[in-house]
């Protein structure tokens, strides 16, 4: 099975073909990127069937590693690990990587960067690979760190613009905050145990001090908050639709959102030994369960509805997660994989043809799009947990785990937050499928209006909407997302039992309700955007509950306190340090190069004219003497006779001098 290490390879590949190549010879290739992610595709449907049945909890079908470094005598090693939680995430991130890249053929198409569109696509697709497959945490760590780059990247892919610029760096500085916690908890963990592996790791778990367990345990929470996009650490996936949507679809909707709750799922054992990390875990669920759907109530974006509903059913899995429902939150992981991506891919056609994003601008849809109309409708009703769509049979695992295990409060609150969510998919349905067509007469007063990433996909003449409908490109991956999302949730007792648990049908309790708060959700939206227009009045629903929608409308103030909070005291400290490198440390080191200096000018002055006035009038004397003596040489020997006769006189008289 030694193909298992070609999945995360190919793409991998994939990017290091594209990546050096100019840039017109990289879009004629893009293909590479498509094709190396088929490739993986393939792979992962060998080794899911190497997997199958299954049933084995914890039980590895196929396992490699190779050591990288010695640290104290301890290897350090990278190593691949195949089991049926791994298989399941190969299988969904390779369909939805596939879909996207199939889809972007089309829909970047007209983009002059495309090919390094598909060579960032196919890194983060290898680097996703890589960590559902990483068999110890340090290999799972830098795979996280690489995808962490490839969101950056793909954020900021129309960097000449301002948006898109400032919403990758706040992606990453956001989540770089959450990983150093994770970097930290590796540390930890790697002081207790003195390795990273899984098996070493998690297999000792259980016997940690607990105080240790619970410190490595919500260190590891804090980085999944980042990448997982958790209150408070929710602030930067909103602002992260900056970015192409295929992009979003893939990285911000299907995978790498969801890493952080694999991460908690893969480290189970750890947050048990602690138990209240397992409580900490719950709670924030809930919580953004429930703000990240209120959010969503009030945006006019259509990507940012999207994103909040991200960051709620993200929550949903935490939640899970926390009420010991590990399998029912990685069914919810894979069900909204499918059907969220396949809300964003739709998404993308819409903005495709109608060149806005906003909602306002919308309307009529469903009549001129059929295809996207159908396949986003499969979408909707699945988020909005509608029998039998998937999203109805994974809300159902999660709303059992939480009952069963006697959390009553926060079986509320996911009911409370189940009911936001279908009132919002009726909104947004209503807005942009039903009613009258407002986008032409719209468009006509914004049609230099910077809304998104619809001036930057290829399109044609014109406001052709179901053109963009029937392209095969960006069709045919939502039809295949749509039958998934359709299907899927029926194997919710076999996906139990494949990761070795028991699997049960919905309890009939259980999910009567929670059908009956998602009718009452979409009901409540189609009394208020489906009816005949205005016939409810939202201005006067808004005017009377202005400080709740004047909060949501600022996002809870989770941005403005950061800015409060965090950046303008951290540019005051900046500006002071500056003022005080400026005046302190710049004055000391000026200060002491005009004493150096100073010093110098004095020492080559005294040299100037000590030093060298000695050596110099040495010389010129010297000089003189010389020029005196050589007088003497006059070469005549009368002259000779005379110095002779009058050094004799002068030595007699010496002599008679003394004697006297």
């Amino acid at each position: 099975m030694a193909y298992v290490a070609l999945i995360p390879l190919l793409p991998a590949l994939a990017f290091a073909v594209l990546a050096p190549l100019s840039r017109a010879v990289r879009n004629r290739m893009r293909w590479v990127g498509v094709a190396g992610v088929a490739g993986s595709l393939a792979l992962s449907f060998a080794a899911f069937a190497a997997v199958w049945p299954g049933g084995d909890e914890g039980e590895a079908t196929y396992r490699a590693s190779a050591s990288i470094a010695s640290v104290g005598g301890v290897d350090l090693a990278l190593g691949i690990l195949l089991d049926p939680v791994s298989a399941v995430m190969l299988i969904v991130i390779t369909v939805v990587a596939v879909c996207v890249q199939v889809y972007s053929l089309d829909y970047m198409r007209h983009e002059e960067r495309i090919g390094w569109y598909y060579a960032v696509l196919s890194l983060f697709t290898a680097a996703m690979l890589a960590l559902v497959l990483a068999d110890n945490f340090l290999m799972l760590y830098m795979s996280w760190e690489v995808m962490g780059l490839c969101s950056y990247l793909l954020i900021g892919f129309w960097h000449e613009r301002e948006e898109p610029r400032k919403a990758s760096q706040k992606a990453f500085l956001t989540t770089r905050v959450g990983d150093v916690g994770f970097a930290i908890g590796l540390a930890v963990m790697y002081a207790t145990t003195g390795s990273f592996a899984f098996d070493v790791v998690l297999g000792s778990a259980a016997g940690w001090a607990p105080g240790v367990a619970t410190a490595v345990a919500l260190l590891l929470l804090f980085g999944a908050m980042g990448k997982s996009a958790q209150v408070p650490l929710h602030v930067w996936l909103p602002d992260a639709m900056a970015g192409p949507t295929p992009a979003s679809a893939l990285i911000h909707a299907a995978t790498m959102v969801a890493a952080g709750v694999y991460l908690v799922a893969r480290a189970l054992p750890i947050f048990e030994a602690s138990g209240i990390a397992l409580t900490v875990t719950m709670v924030i669920g809930a919580t953004t369960a429930l703000v990240g759907g209120l959010l969503a109530l009030v945006q006019f974006d259509l990507k940012k509805v999207l994103a909040y509903s991200t960051i709620s059913q993200l929550g949903y899995m935490f939640v899970a997660i926390g009420a010991g429902g590990a399998v029912a939150g990685m069914f919810h992981l894979v069900t909204h994989a499918f059907f969220k991506s396949l809300l964003f891919l739709g998404a993308g056609v819409i903005i495709h043809a109608l060149h806005t994003q906003d909602m306002r601008e919308m309307g009529g849809l469903g009549r001129r799009m059929p295809w996207t109309a159908a396949t986003f409708g499969a979408g909707a009703l699945a988020l909005a947990g509608i029998a039998p769509f998937s999203g109805f049979w994974s809300k159902d695992e999660i709303l059992y785990a939480v009952w069963k295990g006697h959390h009553y409060v926060v079986f509320a609150l996911a009911l409370a937050a189940a009911f936001v969510t279908a009132f919002y998919v009726a909104r947004l349905w209503f807005r942009v499928f039903m009613g009258a067509p407002r986008t032409l007469a719209a468009f006509a007063g914004h049609a230099d209006t910077d809304h998104g990433d619809e001036d930057h996909g290829g399109h044609d003449g014109g406001h052709d909407e179901s053109a963009a409908d029937r392209r095969g490109e960006t069709r045919w991956p939502m039809v295949l997302l749509g039958v998934i999302t359709a299907g899927i949730g029926f194997s919710a007792p076999f996906f139990s039992e494949f990761l070795g648990h028991a699997g049960h049908w919905p309890d009939p309790m259980i999910a009567s309700v929670s059908m009956g708060v998602a009718l009452a959700g979409l009901g409540a939206g189609w009394w208020v955007y489906g009816r005949r227009a205005g016939a409810v009045d939202t201005e006067a629903i808004k005017a009377r509950f202005r400080p709740a929608y004047s909060a949501l409308d600022a996002k809870i103030y989770f941005d403005a306190a950061y800015e409060r909070l965090a950046i303008r005291p951290f540019i005051r400290v900046t500006e002071s340090l500056a003022v005080f490198d400026r005046i302190v440390v710049d004055g000391v080191v000026n200060g002491a190069a005009v004493l150096w200096r100073t010093a110098t000018d004095l020492s080559w002055g005294f040299d100037r004219r000590v030093i060298d006035g000695v050596v110099n009038g040495t010389a010129r004397l010297s000089r003189s003497a010389g020029v005196a003596l050589r007088r003497l040489q006059s070469g005549r020997v009368q002259t000779y006779q005379r110095y002779v006769l009058g050094a004799l006189v002068l030595l007699m008289l010496l002599i008679v001098v003394k004697g006297a």
